[in-house]
């Protein structure tokens, strides 16, 4: 077994400006290991575009200091923002667990 640390990136929906189907300011969404930690939040769904949008400012954001921080909005006219955070990182066990 190895255990390692991983980056951890915290969602925020900060604002929404229009309808959204999906989110609601104030929605946290946490990745762990490059995936969405789904037994942090209440999402039952995320949206395709944004995940395909927000994946390059989470790779980028992976490599800066804790703290660090970053905006995010949304290429449906801008309907909700989001801001992303890097905190500590938490060490991980890489072994798949069923």
């Amino acid at each position: 077994m190895e255990i390692r640390p991983q980056t951890v990136i915290k969602m925020t929906v900060v604002k929404k400006n229009h309808y959204c189907p999906v989110f609601q300011e104030g929605d946290e969404i946490i990745i762990k290991k490059h995936c969405l930690d789904t037994s942090f939040n209440q999402l039952n769904k995320f949206c395709y575009a944004t995940l395909a949008d927000i994946y390059p400012k989470c790779n980028n954001l992976r490599k800066q200091p804790v703290g660090t921080k970053d905006t995010f909005v949304c290429r449906d006219n801008g309907i909700i923002e989001i801001e992303l955070e890097r905190l500590e990182d938490e060490p991980y066990d890489f072994e798949r667990k069923v």
